[in-house]
């Protein structure tokens, strides 16, 4: 199995949230709120510039209705 770096997982990972959150019709602020999250922290882990803690993965997972593996599945 080939190694995978933290930026092929950030990288990953923006490209879900993104997809699911317009597949819902959400921007960023309504996503983050009814999430229970900040606004900076979605747009800085959309853009690649953060770590999310798995509580912060949990919370989007649930606000978009799919398991949290989906947010880690590759495209």
């Amino acid at each position: 199995m080939a190694e995978v770096t933290i930026e092929e997982v950030r990288y990953i990972l923006a490209q879900n949230i993104k997809r699911l959150r317009k597949k819902h019709g959400l921007p960023q602020e309504r996503t983050a709120l009814e999430s229970g999250i900040d606004r900076t922290m979605l747009s800085k882990v959309e853009r690649e510039l953060t770590n999310p803690s798995l509580e912060t993965l949990l919370k989007l997972a649930n606000r978009l209705d799919v398991p949290i593996a989906e947010l880690l599945k590759e495209i």
